[in-house]
């Protein structure tokens, strides 16, 4: 106990903290693995939580992190989600996620004619997730109007790709696939 006592009281890492706990508890190595994850899920959600703004139309369940979407399009075990581009046609065209459609841009009342076009033949309950990635997340002019706008469509499984920077950055820099 005070040796418990000793650890909590100076200020060691989680990993420390992790490694002693499995040594005398008699932790597995994969719940050790899924306690790290949990620390790691964690900390993205409270990024997401410390990036939504009181005008936001979303809570953190409906944004989704760069590692979380890369992981998923990964997984043969996950049904991929319909992700579209609402940005600028000149960053799709430089390089946008494998897979992902151009919609228009969400700042637009034609880009919301597009993506409005894009979506009509979905189910409502459509996987959906959403990116723009012109510029830092809070500034973005194209990617609350999407959102918001697939919404009064009535779809249910919306996510919006959070990107803290922009697209360059936290996805191509970052190492994931890029399409061009």
């Amino acid at each position: 106990m005070q040796c418990a006592n000793l650890l909590f009281k100076k200020k060691f890492n989680f990993s420390l903290i992790l490694s002693i706990v499995v040594l005398f508890s008699g932790f597995s190595f994969a719940q050790m693995n899924s306690l790290k994850q949990l620390k790691k899920n964690t900390k993205d959600t409270n990024v997401l939580i410390k990036s939504i703004k009181s005008s936001d139309p979303w809570t953190a369940n409906h944004l989704i992190t760069t590692d979380e979407l890369a992981k998923e399009l990964k997984s043969s075990k996950s049904k991929k989600p319909v992700i579209l581009q609402v940005g600028f046609k000149f960053l799709y065209n430089t390089g946008h996620i494998p897979g992902a459609v151009y919609a228009g841009p969400g700042s637009k009342k034609e880009g919301l004619k597009s993506i409005k076009n894009e979506v009509k033949s979905l189910k409502k309950n459509q996987n959906i997730v959403i990116y723009c990635g012109c510029c830092p997340w809070g500034h973005c002019p194209n990617i609350r109007p999407a959102y918001k706008e697939l919404k009064s469509l009535g779809f249910t499984n919306v996510k919006a790709l959070y990107i803290p920077d922009d697209f360059g950055k936290n996805w191509a820099d970052a190492g994931y696939p890029v399409s061009k």
